[in-house]
């Protein structure tokens, strides 16, 4: 059977769930501001090195980019012609 609680019992359960739910809460920002204190002191070790094999890739990506881009756009414009005069 279920233990009937009074009213007083009941709101004094309720208080301390709030209270440990505001020191969990406490707890936790105060662990995420040290770990942001951790992470903020050591600088980043990637290094963004460009060099030329880096972009010659880049490069040809960007070329293959707009010749794919200038197809579709050719091929957008024939399906509307052939739609619109067909």
């Amino acid at each position: 059977m279920a233990e009937v609680n009074t009213r007083k019992a009941y709101r004094e359960a309720q208080k301390k769930k709030k209270q440990e739910a505001r020191d969990r809460e406490a707890k936790r920002v105060e662990v995420e501001k040290e770990y942001a204190r951790q992470t903020r002191d050591k600088p980043e070790v990637k290094a963004a090195r460009f060099d030329e094999i880096t972009f010659r890739k880049v490069s040809s990506l960007k070329k293959r980019l707009n010749w794919a881009i200038g197809i579709v756009f050719g091929l957008i414009v024939i399906v509307f012609l052939v739609l619109y005069f067909g």
